[in-house]
């Protein structure tokens, strides 16, 4: 009796699993909605102006040669500008290069040669060395830098260091050079590293005097050595008589 109660009032709970009726949904291929429901999509679709609307080709390319970004002075810039100044004009050399692809090393040897001869190797960008010479003495050196370009300054006109350094490094094309305030080329620096310095200068100088008058001495004293000599033979020709 107790067995049948219980199979009569115990509640049995079903195991549901919820599944669609038609398989997966897709989602890169979407069905489309009803048409009535597709017209008030349509209508509730919100609208934007069109920036290119009204505008030319010309206004429309992505460089537009008439565009003027505002231009932010910066202050370290101008810092360094100032800086490049003072270099030109305390230098009694300055050298331009354009450079080649260079490893770091060989950069790094070529500093450390230009820093034993008293020289500064310096990678300046345009607009820095344009806010620095610009509507100076020096603004002609600006056509030089359209690409990767390097300045070398020097306090003592080296010009001979200068080329024996380039000669090591051909990664880095000597263009031109400041020297005594005139902008020399390439063939006119060459032409000067040939000139001794000062000291050998002078004592070239100081030689050449030298064997002048050593040569006016001999031949204001040929006249009387020769006479000098001819009265000594005749001496020795009276004590040979006697």
């Amino acid at each position: 009796m107790a067995l049948l109660r219980k199979s009569l009032l115990e509640v049995m709970t079903p195991f549901v699993q919820p599944k669609r009726f038609r398989g997966k949904i897709n989602i890169q291929r979407p069905k489309p909605p009803h048409f009535v429901k597709s017209k008030y999509l349509e209508i509730c679709k919100p609208f934007y102006a069109s920036q290119k609307k009204g505008k030319t080709m010309t206004e429309l390319c992505g460089f537009n040669m008439n565009r003027k970004d505002e231009v932010i002075e910066n202050p370290f810039q101008r810092i360094i500008a100032n800086e490049v100044l003072t270099y030109f004009q305390t230098s009694k050399l300055v050298a331009f290069y354009h450079v080649n692809h260079i490893t770091g090393i060989d950069q790094f040897k070529a500093m450390v040669m230009f820093h034993k001869e008293g020289m500064r190797m310096k990678f300046i960008g345009k607009k820095t060395l344009e806010m620095a010479i610009k509507e100076t003495p020096y603004e002609a050196v600006l056509d030089f830098f359209i690409s990767r370009n390097m300045i070398v300054f020097s306090s003592e006109p080296k010009i001979k260091e200068l080329i024996k350094i380039n000669r090591k490094f051909p990664q880095f094309v000597l263009l031109a050079g400041i020297y005594e305030n005139k902008l020399l080329n390439l063939d006119d620096l060459v032409k000067y590293s040939k000139i001794p310095n000062l000291e050998t200068a002078q004592s070239m100088f100081v030689h050449t005097l030298n064997a002048s008058a050593n040569r006016l001495h001999r031949q204001l004293n040929s006249r009387q050595t020769s006479l000098l000599a001819l009265l000594e033979d005749r001496k020795k020709q009276l004590d040979g008589d006697n």
